[in-house]
Parts: C-alpha cells; sequence; structure tokens
C-alpha cells in the first residue's frame, strides 16, 4: 500500500460539486489522513509544518470521478475484441472465458484500475461476471484493494452459466468472513451481479434475489431484454416491478429500449440505472440519458468494458454524450456541469458512497483529480467547467488522489514500492493466454485483411439474441 501523507493543495480552483462549498478560485484544500479538513482561500494558514504541498496555481481540482458498472476481468481482450469477423466482443468472450488463470484475473483488473487512475477515476464497480470459484473473486477483490483505489466487488456467474443455474450463493455469504474490515481499509464494498428474470427461470431468479437482499447485498443487472426477443419494444421494467425486483437496492445497466412505462416504473421505485453510453452506442442504441433524468430516475455512468475497446477517457466520454444528447432531444437539461454531476457525486449517490465521496467537502475522504488549466487545449477559457467538458482530455490531469494517496503525480502514475507494472504483466498475461485457448482449438486469429480504403469490407456485429455487454 502506498504510503499516505497529510497534503496541501496550494492555491487551485476548486470546482467542488457541493452547492455548499461552490467552486472557489484561488483555494487551497487541507487533507489530514485521508480526509478533507477545509477547503478555501486561507486553508493553508492552518496546515501542519510537515505537510505535503502540491503546488497548484494554474490548476482546477474536482473530485474524483466515480464509474458504476465496468467488467474488469476481459481487459485483457482489448485488442483482440475488433471489427474484424470472428472478433466482436461475444465471440472472442466465449472463446476465452474459460481460459482464465487465477493471475489472469489479478492482472487484467490491475490493468484496467491502472487506467482508472490514470484517467481520474478513484471509485471503480467491478461488475464481475465471471466468477468460476471463490480464489478468482479473491484475486479480483486483492487487486482492487492493491491498486488503492475505492469500489465495489458484485459477485456475478462463470460466464455463459447455464440458465438453471444460480450465482455461487454460499460463497457469497462467506465473502465477508474471508474480507475482514480491516482487509477491505473502508474502500471497498460488495454486491452481487445477476442476469434476471429474462435470462434466468424463477427458481433461480427469486432465490438469488432473495439471498442479496437478506445479505443486505446491492444487486446490479443488465437490462437487455431487448437484444434478446424479436419485435421487442420495451425493456420489460414493467414486469420486474410487478415481481417486486426494482428497489432502491437495484442498479439497473444500460436500458436503452425502455419505454415510457418502464422509465416510470424505475422512478417510482427508485431504481439506479448506469448509463454506458460509448459500449451503448456502438451495440445497442442511444442512451435514454436525457428522459430518464426528466423522470427523476438515479443515473450515473460508466465505461462497461475496456474489450470493446473503450478507454478510461472520462473527458471525453462526456464531451461525446453531450453532443449526441444536443442532437438527439436538444433538451436543456443536459449541461457540462450537469454531466460532471453525473461523473461524480451522482455515481457515489449510485454506490451509497455520497456522505464519503462525490464532492470536495470537508469531512469526505480525499478522492481528488487535479487538472492544469493552462495546457494549450484549455485556454482561453471562460468557465472552467465548459472548457473540462468541451475541449478536457487525460493529458491534463497532473494528479490523481486516492484516500489521501498520492497515485498519479506531474502526469505518470506512482507505483507502490517494488510494484510489479500492471500494463507488462497484462499484456505477458493476454498472450499466454490465447496461446492456451489456441492450444485448445478454441481460439485462432483471424487473417488480417487487405484494406482497401476506398471500398471497406462490412465490420462485424453483435447477433440479435446476443444481448447487451455482459
Amino acid at each position: 500500500m502506498r504510503q499516505r501523507h497529510d497534503l496541501l493543495i496550494a492555491g487551485t480552483h476548486v470546482v467542488s460539486m457541493d452547492p455548499a462549498v461552490g467552486d472557489v478560485p484561488q483555494a487551497d484544500v487541507l487533507v489530514r489522513d485521508g480526509e478533507i479538513i477545509e477547503v478555501g482561500p486561507h486553508a493553508g494558514e492552518r496546515a501542519p509544518d510537515d505537510v505535503q504541498v502540491i503546488e497548484a496555481a494554474g490548476t482546477i481540482t474536482l473530485p474524483g470521478f466515480v464509474d458504476t458498472h465496468w467488467h474488469l476481468w476481459n481487459s485483457l481482450l482489448r485488442g483482440t475484441v475488433g471489427d474484424r469477423p470472428g472478433t466482436d466482443y461475444f465471440t472472442v468472450k466465449r472463446a476465452l472465458a474459460s481460459h482464465f488463470e487465477l493471475d489472469d484475473f489479478y492482472w487484467a483488473a490491475r490493468l484496467g484500475l491502472a487506467e482508472a487512475v490514470n484517467g481520474g477515476i478513484t471509485t471503480v464497480h467491478n461488475f464481475d461476471h465471471n466468477v468460476r470459484g471463490p480464489r478468482d473473486a479473491d484475486a479480483n477483490i486483492q487487486a482492487h484493494l492493491d491498486s488503492g483505489l475505492r469500489g465495489r466487488f458484485s459477485y456475478g456467474p462463470p460466464d455463459s452459466a447455464p440458465s438453471d443455474r444460480t450465482n455461487d450463493l454460499d460463497d457469497l455469504a462467506r465473502l465477508r468472513e474471508r474480507w475482514s474490515d480491516d482487509h477491505l481499509d473502508g474502500r471497498l464494498d460488495f454486491g452481487v451481479a445477476l442476469r434476471g428474470p429474462y435470462r434466468t427461470p424463477p427458481e433461480v431468479y427469486e432465490r438469488e434475489w432473495a439471498t442479496a437482499r437478506s445479505l443486505g447485498l446491492p444487486i446490479t443487472m443488465h437490462c437487455d431484454r431487448c437484444l434478446r426477443e424479436e419485435n421487442c419494444r420495451s425493456c420489460g421494467l414493467v414486469r420486474l416491478e410487478r415481481l417486486g425486483l426494482l428497489g432502491e437496492d437495484v442498479q439497473v445497466i444500460h436500458a436503452v429500449h425502455a419505454d415510457d412505462h418502464d422509465i416510470e416504473a424505475l422512478a417510482r421505485t427508485r431504481t439506479r440505472v448506469s448509463l454506458s453510453p460509448l459500449t451503448e452506442m456502438r451495440t445497442m442504441g442511444f442512451p435514454l440519458l436525457t428522459e430518464l433524468l426528466e423522470a427523476g430516475v438515479q443515473v450515473s455512468l460508466s465505461l462497461d468494458t475496456l474489450a470493446m475497446p473503450t478507454s478510461a477517457d472520462i473527458l471525453g466520454h462526456l464531451r461525446a454524450i453531450i453532443s449526441v444528447e444536443a442532437a438527439r432531444t436538444g433538451s436543456p437539461v443536459i449541461t457540462p456541469r450537469r454531466l460532471l454531476r453525473l461523473a461524480t457525486i451522482d455515481g457515489a449517490k449510485d454506490l451509497g458512497l455520497h456522505d464519503t465521496i462525490g464532492s470536495i467537502t470537508p469531512g469526505k475522504r480525499a478522492d481528488l483529480v487535479i487538472l492544469r488549466s493552462s495546457d494549450v487545449n484549455l485556454v482561453p477559457s471562460g468557465d472552467p467547467v465548459e472548457a473540462l467538458v468541451y475541449t478536457g482530455q487525460i493529458d491534463n490531469i497532473d494528479t490523481v488522489i486516492a484516500d489521501g494517496r498520492v497515485l498519479k503525480r506531474h502526469g505518470r502514475l506512482v507505483p507502490a514500492d517494488d510494484e510489479i507494472d500492471p500494463v507488462v504483466m497484462a499484456a505477458a498475461r493476454r498472450d499466454a493466454l490465447l496461446r492456451r485457448a489456441a492450444a485448445a482449438g478454441d481460439w485462432h486469429w483471424p487473417a488480417t485483411p487487405t484494406i482497401d480504403p476506398f471500398h471497406p469490407g462490412p465490420g462485424s456485429s453483435t447477433p440479435a439474441d446476443e444481448g447487451s455487454l455482459q
């Protein structure tokens, strides 16, 4: 674990995401033992002599970004999934998932979490839908703790598990015995990833929901009915409401095909929705961000997977969202500041962490991102929030702090003592994974096509019955 120091961020422009604090130009942020102690123009005057000072003139400081749905285990599939025939997400995932070894799970998660740090994401919800046994779950949990980040681990089934097989509910109940509060360092909690009634029969989903609720574990599930049923016109969320499966303890993923009745069911039951706009637009359709927000549904944002491939460029994602919503609905609801809220405090609310993180508020934990506002792509600038959303990029991120620990500084990741490079390890593990799958006859590299720039061939697409990314 990286060492934690008392910190003074001096002379930054704070965008707090807390209405009581507001935006504070030329502010100091004092952090002691990982907790935000004071925010204001004179906070540095009360800093202890041994505080570590981060000179932050010419910067903007935000709360760390919160990602609420990320399949970390398949980070190793980036570069293998693509547009050529035979390399679509589901074909590759199904070919390789069963060949993952314990170290593959660990280093896949470490790769994704390293990219999260680089992109200013300080909290990640790990939706793991390839848990083949307790040790696989433990490898993911250990990777998360070793990364220094905050988050949730949601325990799912093995990839392509039979519909009549439940999650490992016995091991789910034992998680808290293996991982004490001391182990988790106040940075990780547990949830359960379920398939739901459109993919499992009543004897499975009823038992899974009852077990999760008896254990007090939040539930997350993909909403993908319309990619599985012919002539589908809704997500079927009204049915889930009738079955008692929605509620404040449930997070629905995607819901791209929700109709008005589905959205009303989400709002009535206070069910939360995590949108993954870039993967949704590539394989499912347009995310219904405006409609959900106008109905009062709690919405957050996520990357989904690095395998698609995507990157942990939250500002780039926000820029895509605001452009799409301007063209699709022209709604005044979607503003740069509203999008930053979705990526910070609203994500924290989704995960039940809004009293701990999501805003720069005295008493909350110090999950912070410092960006250089003097970089060429951010000047000249008027409103710094508009500048970040419309022209900001990962290269502007100077410093990332999670729970008071500095994980990125001067634009470079800060490794722990004697830490092995997760990028190098992940690349080696991916290559070994492909060799094992090829030896078993489950994988071969598709031939690289000759590209005619004037007559490009058709790309691969997800079959209609494959469903969303899961």
